[in-house]
Formats: C-alpha cells, structure tokens, sequence
C-alpha cells in the first residue's frame, strides 16, 4: 500500500518553472501538496521520500541533483557551427572572418550592377535579406527554444573573455528601409559608405588587444572629438554573463550572441564592419575603448517536467513488484522560451555599464571587475581623458 498523498492511484507527472533545483523542486512539490491533497498529513519531504522509495531527505536531494545535472548536462543545444553553417560548406574560417569585420556579409551591400537576374526588373544583387536568410532561419526555429552553443568554440575573438563581457561595433549600414541608420535607395547611390546610428563616442583603439584582427602585433590609433568632429558615426552593443555556469545569463549567452550580433544588427538593422584596428565584435577587453555600449540581456523560462511511477504501481513483466520510477528533464514541447531584451541597468537602461554595476550589486560579478569594465565603458564626456592616460601609458608626453 503506497503511503504517498498524490500518486496513490495512478503515476502522475509534476511540472515547475525556473532552475532544476533540489529547493525549487521540493518548493514545487509542497504547492503540489497542498493543491491537491491539502488533509495529507506529511510533509512534502515526506512525500518526496515515498515517492523516490528512498529512506532518507539526504538520499532524495542527491537523487534529485543528479538527476538535474544529468539532464542539464545532456540538453539539446544547437552547435555554433550549424548557426552560419558555412564552416560545413568549406569555409572554416567563415565565422572569424566576419567577426573580425570582414567577409561578403560585412563588405557587400545591395546593387543593380552586376545583377544576378538580369531579366528580371527590379531585382538585385547581394540582397542581405536573401544571403543572411539563414539568421532568419535561426531565429524563429532555434534561438528563442534552444540553447546555442557558444562561439568560443569556433572564434577565439571570444575565448576565455576575462570579464565575462562581449561587444560588437560596428561603422556601416548597408540596408535601406529598416528604421537603423542611413542606407537608403537606390543602394548604388544612397548606401555606399552608409553609417549606423550612432550610439558612442570612440576613444581609442590599442591593436595590441587583439592582434588577429588588425594583422599587426602593436599600434594604436585616437579618435578626438565626436561625430563630424571625430570617428564619425559608431554604434556599439553587447551582453555580459556571471561566472556561474548555471545562471541564465551564462548558460544562454550563446543566444544572447547570436542575437546581438547576428539577428539584431545585421539581418534587422544591416549595420556591419569594424573600427579600423579592432575586431567587430569580441571580448570586452580586446575591444576598442568607447565611452558606453547598448546591451542585451535573456529572459528565460526553463520548464520542467518529473514523472513518477511508485513503486506498488509498477510491475516487471512477470507480475512481481518493480522498483519505483522517476525521470527529470525539460519538456519536450515548451522547455525553453528566451527573450531578448534592453538590460536593466542601475540607473539606467540598454547600458552595458550599468547592466554590469546590476550584477555587481547582486553579487555575480566583482568590484575589481565592474572597475575594470569602467576602463573599457569610460563614460559619457570621459574620452579625452582616457585618450591622455593611454598616451601616457605608451611612453609619450603630452605637451
């Protein structure tokens, strides 16, 4: 006879939002309890004792954490590799190529010359909406449902990023009729040399930061002044992550990447190219020093599903008693939901810095770390200054 208060008659699956947690499970559980069968008279401790036909709470945690962190260890993720999918067409080098601020997605913009359907009135060459249709691909049947590997793995502009923080920038627009920067028709006259909207101002480029990208191991280069009076129009975005390899923000940054970088700037907005000395995108501290970025952040729901089948319930195949039943995973069907949204900041919104000092003040990053993101995102007015201090710091005087 089954002590169990909720599966006495039949097996019964239980379902729970946020981490796979022992807390958040056994949270769940007591809601479950108390819905369902409110006169039980144990404690969903108990209850979870029961229904694991374990002896002890310390059996039935480890039970459950194992469970989880075999389930999170074998979720279905996307390789970064079949995001482009051109490492498998032969070009291995595809995805370091544009993210250094090269390649046809970067270099290409849309003409009438050298038009691939020449029959054909008013069709045209180069079209990002049909040579990055595979983003567009990506984002409605991957992005927002499954977990994507991160690029670390194909693109070591983003290995090993100190600070937990990536940043594109980016200094041309090549698509018209989006609503981001200046591109306009005809694109033989109205979108070469293009700029996106600008959103920084840019203070100066170390080349030894990142040395793949501007083919020289040393050099810099300044950039005075603002807009017209300095590097012209910059747009700069990115994203940041805890060291904790379970928080959404990591867990998810693959995502979040691939977002940024991909789905909301080039496919929706056509912003590409890179700051001359720098790659485009990149860890933070391989970046050129600016004065602030936009960011995103990832909401993510995780829904899980625990099925139980007790012990008195279930029989081998010869009639006798079988030893209780119990899986944990994602569901299949709705186990991830991501959005992508403008960070929530301290003090101020879709601000890289600001979403920084956030996870600093809830613990998931460091002092030394949020000073040393402020050394990267010096501030609104700060760029002179900074410029001066570098200078400096290169063995030369101001005079």
């Amino acid at each position: 006879m089954s002590l169990s208060c909720l599966s006495a008659a039949e097996p019964f699956s239980l379902y729970f939002e946020g981490s796979c947690t022992y807390a958040d499970f056994l949270a769940r559980l007591d809601l479950e309890l108390t819905r369902e069968s409110p006169a039980c008279p144990h404690t969903a401790i108990q209850e979870l004792l029961y229904l694991l036909d374990l002896p002890t709470e310390g059996d039935a945690k480890s039970h459950i954490e194992s469970s989880c962190d075999y389930a999170l260890d074998n979720q279905k993720q996307m390789p970064w590799e079949d995001v482009t999918k051109n490492y498998n067409v032969e070009q291995p080098l595809f995805d370091s190529i544009y993210y250094d601020g090269g390649g046809y997605w970067n270099e290409y913009y849309e003409t009438e010359v050298d038009n691939r359907v020449p029959y054909v009135d008013g069709s045209s060459a180069q079209s990002l909406r049909a040579d990055g249709s595979r983003i567009d691909n990506v984002y409605e049947a991957y992005a927002k449902e499954m977990k994507i590997e991160y690029a670390d793995v194909m693109v070591d502009n983003f290995a090993d990023c100190p600070l937990r923080a990536a940043m594109c920038c980016f200094t041309s627009d090549r698509q018209a009729n989006d609503n981001n920067g200046n591109c306009a028709k005809p694109y033989d006259t109205n979108c070469v040399n293009a700029d996106p909207a600008d959103n920084t101002d840019l203070c100066y480029v170390d080349m030894s930061r990142s040395k793949s990208s501007p083919s020289t191991d040393g050099g810099f280069a300044l950039y005075p002044g603002d807009n017209a009076d300095g590097e012209g129009s910059i747009h700069c975005h990115g994203l940041a992550w805890p060291e904790n390899p379970l928080d959404f923000e990591s867990k998810y940054k693959g995502n979040n990447l691939f977002y940024v970088s991909m789905y909301d700037h080039l496919f929706t907005r056509g912003y590409v190219r890179n700051v001359p000395g720098a790659p485009k995108c990149g860890c933070l501290d391989r970046m050129p020093v600016v004065s602030r970025s936009d960011c995103t952040e990832v909401d993510v729901t995780e829904l899980w599903v625990a099925k139980f089948s007790p012990a008195d319930l279930a029989s081998d195949d010869d009639g006798t008693p079988a030893s209780s039943s119990f899986s944990l995973d994602l569901d299949p069907e709705n186990g991830v939901t991501i959005q992508f949204n403008a960070c929530r900041g301290v003090g101020r919104n879709n601000d890289l810095a600001s979403y920084y000092h956030r996870l600093f003040n809830e613990g998931r990053a460091s002092a030394e770390e949020l000073a040393e993101v402020r050394q990267n995102l010096v501030g609104n007015g700060k760029c002179q200054g900074k410029i001066d201090e570098f200078v400096v710091s290169q063995g030369f005087e101001k005079i």
